[in-house]
């Protein structure tokens, strides 16, 4: 993208902005570094001063383009309901036409482009997370037709911390008799890390496979774990097949008795995904879930569904900027913990894995589960 495009796409968005100053306490990026050129204000007037020819794009700028979370707060709390989100990566489509990105993101394309994934791994191991079924057969998931995908995403793929998200998931809908099926090895990475990467003309050839993938399978719905996939497909695939959250999927299921669930002795406060929250508008499904578990006793964060606060493992800040990823989730953590909840779901692996790896760092006891592996918990109870 130049800034020909730019001027087209984004000038009437930033020039919305009034400067007001609504954002800056909802931006996890200002909290931490209280610099004005980290705010959703000033990376809106940063995109205004390009456009009109009086600042250059230039490497200096990357600093305040690359650690925007995209977590889309800034928005919600706009009266103009600017979308800085889009405007910061058409940002870093440009800055990254004039080579002037972080270069750990030639990294991961170079890793997309040969393995599909963003961890590096031989894409054909994509499933050995099947290793935690304990009561699935294994051919149960290697259908080559099937009504619904379960589009499992590479972190839950891939990251071991995650790798018990999707196993609960694939056994929660193969006891509720759903006919569904994984694409395995010839999954491939939903490209969400090369839009935050300014690189979204390298994430066609990923979309056009899986696109091509789930067509063959013969489906009617793709339900994913990974709220980041799920708001990908969403967003910027082209297909008329229903996409559902597991959270979604797992809420119907409760409704229709599909599911026996047990009482457990847990008091728990849940966590908005931004990108399935805030960016998607699924906030009540996982509540509804979460409630519907006898025993539970559930508490809402003081920051919840629109005003939920960002873990620190959006828009692949963690990858430029590991030390503010780490602050913003130490910020998280704190809120968690004011609830007195002694446990904390969430459905995204992304910020379980963020919040987690920041408490054990910190030697915080800090009880973290996603959403499956809570309903899986509840129907294991004798």
């Amino acid at each position: 993208m130049n800034i020909v495009q730019l001027k087209k796409l984004q000038y009437e968005e930033v020039a919305k902005c009034t400067r007001c100053g609504f954002c800056l306490p909802n931006c996890p990026t200002y909290a931490v570094l209280r610099s004005e050129a980290f705010t959703p204000r000033g990376r809106n007037a940063i995109t205004r001063a390009v456009i009109e020819g009086r600042l250059e794009l230039s490497q200096e700028l990357a600093e305040s383009i690359f650690t925007c979370l995209g977590c889309g707060a800034c928005t919600k709390a706009c009266f103009p309901a600017v979308n800085t989100k889009d405007s910061v990566f058409s940002d870093r489509a440009c800055l990254t036409e004039i080579k002037a990105h972080p270069k750990i993101f030639e990294k991961l394309s170079e890793a997309l482009n040969e393995y599909h994934n963003i961890s590096e791994d031989d894409n054909e191991d994509r499933a050995e997370w099947q290793e935690y079924l304990k009561d699935v057969p294994g051919e149960f998931l290697e259908k080559d037709q099937a009504d619904i995908v379960y589009f499992v995403g590479c972190v839950a793929s891939f990251f071991p911390m995650a790798q018990k998200i999707p196993a609960d998931f694939a056994t929660i809908m193969y006891h509720a008799g759903l006919d569904f099926t994984i694409l395995g090895g010839d999954e491939w990475c939903c490209g969400f890390p090369l839009i935050g990467a300014g690189m979204p003309e390298k994430m066609v050839e990923l979309k056009n496979h899986n696109l091509e993938k789930l067509k063959s399978v013969g489906a009617k719905k793709a339900v994913f774990s990974c709220p980041s996939c799920l708001h990908t497909w969403k967003h910027l695939y082209d297909t008329d097949i229903e996409l559902l959250h597991a959270s979604q999927l797992i809420d119907g299921l409760v409704k229709q008795k599909k599911l026996d669930l047990k009482p457990l002795d847990l008091k728990v406060t849940y966590h908005d995904p931004c990108d399935l929250g805030r960016n998607t508008g699924v906030f009540e499904e996982p509540r509804e879930v979460i409630k519907s578990i006898p025993g539970i006793e559930f508490v809402e964060l003081p920051n919840n569904r629109n005003m939920s606060v960002c873990c620190g493992g959006g828009g692949n800040v963690e990858m430029v900027a590991p030390d503010l990823s780490a602050a913003i989730a130490r910020r998280k953590i704190e809120e968690i913990l004011s609830t007195g909840a002694n446990t904390v779901i969430s459905s995204c692996q992304q910020c379980l894995r963020t919040i987690v790896t920041s408490a054990r760092r910190q030697n915080i006891e800090l009880n973290a589960m996603d959403l499956t592996q809570l309903v899986m918990k509840s129907l294991s109870q004798k």
